[in-house]
Formats: C-alpha cells, structure tokens, sequence
C-alpha cells in the first residue's frame, strides 16, 4: 500500500482522478445534457458562416473513430455475446434499412423529384444506404442497449457492398459500381479496430469502465464537431437552391419521420421491449451519408445525386438529439406519475 508521505500521487491513486480530470467529467457531462441545444447552436453558426467545415473534412474519419472508440468503451464482449442470441432483431433491422426505408424513399422520390433524374437517383441512392455510423451513440445516450444497437449497425455496414447494389437495381433500375475501397476502410478502420480497442480497454481498466458518463459526453463532443463539418461544408450549396431548398427538405424530414414510425410501429406489432424499440428507433431513422458521395465518385455521376443524401445529414444530425431529449423527458414524466 501506498504510503501517505508519498504525496499527492498517493491522493489521485486512492481517488481515481488526476489534476484536471473532474473537470473534464464535469465538461462532458454538461454537453451531454445540453446536446440539444449545443446542436442547435452549432447548426445555426455553421448555417451563418458557410464554408469553413470544408476546411476540417479530414478530421471526419478520425472523429468517426474515436466517437466508434468512445461508445465502444462503454461494452464488453459478454454485452455482443447477450445480444447475438436475437439474431431475428437483428436480421429485421437490416430489412428495415436496406428494404422499407428503400421503398419509401423511393415513393417520395418519384413523388416530388419524377421530372429530375438526378435528384430521383440520389433519393433511391439515400433510401438503400445502412445506418449512420453515429446511431449507437444516440441509442446510448436515451438509455437504449447499445450493443444492440451496434451489432445492428456492424451487420448492415457488412452487408452493404452486396445488399447496396441489389436493392438499387431492383427497385430503383439504376446500376451502381459499389465504392469497395471506401466501405472497407470505413468498416474495418472506423468500425471494427475502434470497437475491438473500446472493449479491450472496458475489459482490462476498471477506470474506464468508471467512466462510462464521460466517454458519452466525449462522443457527443465528436457528434458536435461533425454536425459543424457537415453543415458548414454544405451550407453554401443548400443555400444556393433557394425556394427548391424547402421542397428537399420536406422530402427529407418526411423520410426521417418515416424512419422513426418504422421502429416504433416494430415495437407495437412485434411487442418489442424498450431495449430493442430504442435501438431501431435510431438504426432505422438514420443513414450513412459518406457512402452516397463515395459511390457518385466510383461511378463518375454528377454531384447533384448526392444533394438528397446532404440534406438528410443535417437533418437526422439535429432530429437525433431532439429525439433523445422527447424520449427521456418523457420517461422521466411516466416515471414522476408512477411514483
């Protein structure tokens, strides 16, 4: 045992916390209960100052790790093990992805984009894409299982390079040459080294699994960097679009809520429990918007295939946090009532 003459050393062993560190807790934890307004308030700077963002689109990838890396931290392999036994909730969450949302999108598409080729291709693109690599974050942060919610996510991310093109030639007629190269480096680089990293260090450090409140809050700090990349990065050609900007942005939120009814019709059909409910909620209402640009690159396609796919970021990247801020008020309500 350590001796007390050892000096401050002796404190922050006994205590668990170094020069600094609770204030850094303490920082996390404030942006993870204030995510929603943080949101708002970086969406509307970057909305403000357009252009900036494209300045920081390397920082994406190593965001997107270290946001995997966080989340994963929060794990272990028995959580993957528990929740590999409800293969069928995984299996239904990927034909919610891949096939309904791909459907509905695909109405819409010919609903308000049937005259635009470009546009109409973007909008069936968008609907067959997997979820968005930050799904299990919001899944954690509304007190959902997130190791469901990531196991939904690696199987989709998996299956992408062989379901994406399938599902695009058979509802949408348009064949597509699937970017190999991008989704591999995404899956193994941003998925599979972070979550493997993130439940060795949950396995072997007892601090880190202390610290579960605070690799939240740094995840939700990743969210936030991102949502300013993305937003400010796009603002310009939003903006640029003018009165058909509005109609892009109905189309959008109206996939978006489709994506939040597919899961909560899941759990009223199929008696799902609020685990599972919680999971899809946000695995089904989001969508991994990084592929669509790497595809049109592959495929030597104009640009304005991705603009459905650029709307749609900005827009799940502010329902997501609003959707957890309804969702735990209105567990925190039921349970007042309760009581």
């Amino acid at each position: 045992m350590a001796k007390i003459s050892s000096g401050c050393n002796c404190i922050y062993y006994i205590s668990g916390y170094y020069p600094g560190e609770k204030s850094v807790m303490k920082i996390f934890a404030w942006i993870t209960d204030h995510l929603i307004y943080l949101v708002f308030g970086v969406g509307i700077v970057s909305s403000l100052f357009p252009g900036p963002g494209s300045l920081f689109g390397w920082i994406v990838t190593p965001v997107l790790a270290l946001m995997v890396l966080s989340i994963s931290m929060t794990i272990n392999i028995g959580d993957l093990v528990r929740v590999s036994k409800y293969p069928l909730v995984i299996v239904w969450s990927v034909i919610l992805q891949f096939v309904v949302m791909a459907l509905f999108s695909i109405l819409l598409g010919r609903i308000f984009f049937s005259s635009m080729t470009d546009l109409n291709s973007g909008q069936v693109l968008l609907g067959a894409l997997p979820a968005d690599i930050s799904a299990p974050i919001m899944v954690s942060l509304v007190g959902g299982d997130t190791a469901l919610g990531i196991a939904m996510l690696v199987t989709a991310m998996v299956l992408t390079p062989f379901v994406l093109p399938n599902i695009l030639t058979f509802f949408g007629g348009i064949t597509m040459t699937v970017p190999t190269g991008y989704l591999e480096a995404e899956l193994v680089g941003i998925i599979i080294i972070p979550l493997i990293l993130g439940m060795v260090l949950n396995f072997y450090s007892v601090k880190v699994r202390e610290k579960r409140d605070a690799w939240l809050g740094f995840a939700a700090l990743c969210y936030l960097l991102l949502l300013f990349v993305v937003v400010s990065s796009n603002a310009g050609s939003i903006i640029s679009l003018k009165a058909f900007a509005f109609v892009i942005i109905v189309v959008e939120v109206l996939l978006n809520l489709v994506g939040y009814g597919l899961a909560y019709l899941s759990k009223r059909i199929f008696k799902q429990t609020r685990a599972t409910f919680l999971s899809l909620l946000f695995i089904t209402s989001t969508k991994e918007f990084g592929i669509a640009p790497a595809a049109v690159s592959t495929m030597e396609l104009k640009n304005t295939v991705t603009i459905p796919s650029v709307f749609y970021a900005v827009i799940q990247m502010i329902s997501a946090p609003v959707v957890v801020k309804i969702v735990t008020f209105w567990d925190s309500h039921s349970h007042e009532e309760t009581i």
